[in-house]
C-alpha cells in the first residue's frame, strides 16, 4: 500500500476543496490546528506536517497539534514499538503506566491501546498541548483508559517545588504497581540548529 500524500489540492477540484475539508476552525481552542492544506501551514513545520501520517495514521479523522508539538511527538510505529518493548518487560504486577510528559498524546495512546495496563496516567505541563492529547486518544478510541493530570510532573509527583501541589495518590499508586516512563521535550528545531551550530 502507497504511503498517502497530503497536497495543496488533494484531488478536490479547488472551488470544492474548502467545503470537502473537516471544518474544525470554529472547534479548536487556542494554539490548537488541525492543518489540511499545505498553504496554511507555517514554512518551518511543512516538512514535519508532510509526515504526519507517521505520526498519526489517523491524522486525517481530526488530530489535533500545537506547533511546537510537530517537533516532538513520537511517531506512532515508533511508539507501538516503545509500547511493546515496555509491555514485553514488565513484571506482572505492574499494571499502572505514567507518562511523564504526556505531550499531544503519541506515547500515551500506544500504551493505552497495548491493552497491557489497567490504567494509563498521563501528565502535561501545557494546556493546549494537553488538550490536544485529550482530543486524539479520543480520536484512537482510548480515551476512557486515561486518566490526564495538568500540571508540572515534578511537582506533581513531589519530586520538587510546592509539596501541596503534589498529588499524593499518584505517588502511592504509581509507585506499588506502576512504571514511569519520561520522554520529555528536547527543544526542536532551534537545539538541532544550535548542536550543529547554526544560527536561528
Amino acid at each position: 500500500m502507497g504511503k498517502k500524500r497530503r497536497r495543496a489540492d488533494a484531488g478536490i477540484p479547488p472551488e470544492q476543496s474548502k467545503k470537502a475539508r473537516i471544518d474544525t476552525s470554529e472547534s479548536l481552542p487556542e494554539g490548537v490546528h488541525h492543518y489540511q492544506d499545505i498553504n496554511d501551514v507555517p514554512w518551518d513545520l511543512q516538512n514535519y506536517w508532510r509526515q504526519g501520517y507517521d505520526f498519526f495514521s489517523k491524522y486525517d479523522d481530526g488530530i489535533w497539534m500545537t506547533d511546537s508539538a510537530w517537533f516532538g511527538v513520537t511517531p506512532e510505529a515508533i511508539a507501538n514499538k516503545i509500547s511493546s518493548h515496555i509491555t514485553s518487560s514488565l513484571p506482572p504486577n505492574r499494571s499502572i503506566i505514567l507518562d511523564a510528559f504526556a505531550g499531544v498524546g503519541g506515547n500515551t495512546i500506544a500504551f493505552a491501546l497495548s491493552g497491557k495496563f489497567k490504567r494509563v496516567y498521563a501528565i502535561e505541563k501545557d494546556e493546549a498541548t494537553l488538550k490536544c492529547a485529550q482530543h486524539n486518544a479520543e480520536i484512537y478510541g482510548v480515551a476512557d483508559k486515561i486518566t490526564w493530570f495538568h500540571g508540572d510532573c515534578f511537582e506533581l509527583l513531589g519530586l520538587h517545588g510546592d509539596p501541596a501541589k503534589a498529588v499524593e495518590v499518584l505517588k502511592v499508586v504509581v509507585g506499588q504497581f506502576g512504571v514511569i516512563f519520561a520522554s520529555p521535550p528536547w527543544g526542536g528545531k532551534v537545539e538541532i540548529a544550535l548542536m550543529h551550530g547554526f544560527d536561528c
